[in-house]
Parts: structure tokens; sequence; C-alpha cells
């Protein structure tokens, strides 16, 4: 009977844990981009940029601006793809010398 339960509650761990999300994922499948822009956001616009999770059927970018809005944009898009190693950049040089903050100059 002990053999039973501690077979069942193993069962019950695992399945638990096989359905757990990671934790400090910055995306997800959840979050992935349907439709696209095809206007062009100003680099002092832009608050950050984010590559969409691997598991989307479209890869993207997603753009937060400064005010707010969320756009989606192609990852073949040539200024996105600039701006996004644009910002990576400067988070890499603002994190290298203890500044922290916004992730754009």
């Amino acid at each position: 009977m002990k053999t039973t339960f501690l077979a069942l509650g193993l069962l019950l761990l695992t399945v638990s844990h096989s359905y757990a999300i990671p934790f400090g994922l910055e995306s997800s499948p959840d979050s992935c981009c349907f439709s696209f822009s095809e206007s062009r956001v100003p680099y002092k616009k832009i608050d950050s940029i984010q590559k969409t999770h691997s598991g989307c059927p479209l890869p993207a970018f997603v753009v937060k601006t400064v005010e707010g809005r969320v756009i989606c944009f192609k990852s073949s898009v040539p200024w996105v793809q600039k701006a996004f190693n644009r910002v990576k950049q400067s988070a890499a040089v603002a994190k290298g010398s203890g500044i922290g903050g916004s992730s754009h100059p």
C-alpha cells in the first residue's frame, strides 16, 4: 500500500515539473506575433526590443515604445535588426559600467 502511494506521489511530482515554465524567460510562445507593422519607429522612441520565442511560428522582434505601445516587426526588416543590436549593445555597455535604467541612451 505504501509503495503504491509513493509511486503515485512520484508520478504526480514528475508530471507537475514537466509542465513548469523555466524562471526568467523573457518571452514565451504566448507572446508570438501574427501581424506586423510596416512603419519605422525612430530609435529615440524605442524603450525596448526583444526577439520572439524560438517556439513561435514566425520569427519577429517585439518593439515597446516609450509611449507604451507594443509593435511586432518581421525579423527580416533591416532597420529593426540594427536597432535591436544597438539596444543590446547599449544595455551591455550600461551593465558593464554599473549603470542601470533605460535600455538606450
